[in-house]
């Protein structure tokens, strides 16, 4: 009888305190990861945001040099992936409004670029904002709007607010997927030096 008394004595972790010790490992986990999904569309947005401001710069330069903006209709950087879930084959696309516009990656556009920064072409983070398979937006897009206005369309993760940009004046479209477009006009067609 020794051992069995010596067993029943013995103290371990009932069911409820397992189940307590769970419930609190699960709240914690919930909390990092709430923390980490915000740390990482912070640093998109910072890098995005960062490369329109560089963007707009170049395109400023160009600008200057030449009297006029350069032709417009393209996604800015390199890297771009095909359609909205991001196929490697195909050319790179920036944006698919269905219809209407569909912008990719132009190579010769980006390589008469690179002189006005210094050789270097900046590349935003790839954040797709999306309203099913179109309309969507990635990237950084150089576009012509109505009037004639010229706009930076810039895809941020999240949909917080448009972080400003000198010299331009922006509206903010939220799509579905919970990523937005900051779209920044930036001059228009028939602006000279």
């Amino acid at each position: 009888m020794g051992v069995i008394e010596n067993y029943k004595n013995e103290r371990g972790f009932t069911i409820v305190e397992l189940l307590i010790v769970i419930v609190i490992i699960g709240i914690l986990a919930a909390l990092v990861i709430v923390a980490y999904t915000g740390i990482t569309q912070r640093a998109k947005n910072t890098q995005t945001t960062s490369t329109a401001v560089a963007w707009l710069k170049i395109l400023t330069n160009y600008k200057t040099e030449n009297g006029s903006w350069p032709a417009s209709g393209v996604c800015l950087g390199s890297g771009y992936l095909w359609g909205v879930n991001e196929a490697v084959s195909g050319t790179g696309q920036c944006r698919d409004d269905g219809a209407s516009v569909v912008l990719n990656s132009n190579a010769g556009f980006n390589n008469g670029m690179s002189k006005y920064a210094n050789g270097t072409l900046p590349t935003p983070a790839f954040v797709t904002a999306a309203n099913g398979a179109a309309p969507w937006k990635r990237g950084i897009s150089y576009f012509q709007g109505g009037g004639g206005l010229l706009r930076l369309d810039v895809t941020m993760a999240g949909q917080d607010t448009c972080p400003a940009i000198s010299n331009t004046t922006v509206t903010k479209n939220d799509y579905t997927n919970g990523n937005s477009v900051c779209m920044y006009t930036i001059g228009n067609v028939t602006d000279t030096n």
